[in-house]
């Protein structure tokens, strides 16, 4: 029983260590336009964007 315990701890050990890493970065951006008009007022107008980046790890050796 204590051999097979050791065992999978050994194997758990070797599966992270050997594994790559992933790490994700979001950006967001938001930027508002107004446009003056001459007697009516203004305009307005949001543009928001998002993105992901994923980046992949390699453990070097």
């Amino acid at each position: 029983m204590r051999k097979l315990l050791f065992v999978s701890l050994a194997l758990s050990a070797l599966a992270i260590g050997v594994c790559s890493c992933k790490a994700w970065r979001t950006v967001s951006t938001s930027a508002t336009y107004v446009q003056q008009t001459d007697s009516t007022g203004r305009n307005s107008a949001t543009i928001s964007t998002k993105t992901v980046e994923e980046y992949q790890g390699v453990k070097k050796r």
